[in-house]
């Protein structure tokens, strides 16, 4: 039986496009009220949706928010991939252009920064999952460290290193999110971070 459609559009084609509204609406929603006040009606008034189309796509707010999440933390990843396989860097260029990369992407939009490292404080799963997210970006630091190294050393000194740098840079992100941070202060900002990096590495 051929599958109905309607507005030119199949039933799977309008149930991604729901999704896309609700997360939308969950970013903007969770972001300017945050987790703990933010009810599934404020979504659905937001993404101009019914409840019932909420709970076919999310079985609860939860869900919602772990999916909100999870669609930002793999931008981050996919972005700070693409700064990484940058051609014709060397090890001081490539170090800046991940942290260019990742600070970019916090600041063009600051809800994000609100959703994935403040309110994803709000329980112990949304933690884990924030702290998963943040152990990835420090053992990529650690291996941008170790390329910054002149000696070849290679010792475990890097992984602390990276894991204190990526704390203090979380906590710059949060700052830079609620300030709205100049193109001319991020540049700066980015300058200092670079040559701390390096040389933390060298240390």
């Amino acid at each position: 039986m051929a599958e109905r459609v309607y507005g030119g559009m199949s039933a799977e084609e309008r149930s991604r496009r729901r999704r896309e509204q609700f997360l939308a609406a969950g970013l903007e929603v969770f972001a300017a009220r945050g987790w703990s006040t933010t009810t599934v009606g404020d979504v659905c008034r937001e993404a101009a949706l019914s409840p019932r189309y909420f709970y076919e796509l999310f079985g609860s707010r939860e869900d919602l928010f772990r999916a909100v999440t999870t669609r930002i933390g793999d931008e981050v990843r996919a972005t700070v991939r693409a700064a990484v396989a940058a051609p014709d860097l060397d090890p001081q260029e490539r170090a800046r252009g991940v942290l260019a990369a990742l600070a970019e992407y916090f600041t063009a939009d600051p809800r994000t920064v609100r959703v994935v490292l403040m309110e994803s404080l709000a329980t112990e799963e949304f933690r884990r999952e924030r702290r998963e997210l943040l152990e990835g970006f420090g053992s990529l630091t650690a291996r941008l460290m170790r390329s910054l190294r002149t000696d070849g050393r290679d010792d475990r000194s890097l992984e602390t290193s990276a894991a204190v740098l990526t704390g203090g840079l979380v906590e710059l992100l949060i700052a830079g999110a609620e300030e709205r941070m100049t193109p001319a202060s991020l540049d700066r900002l980015l300058d200092r971070l670079t040559a701390l990096y390096t040389a933390a590495a060298r240390l």
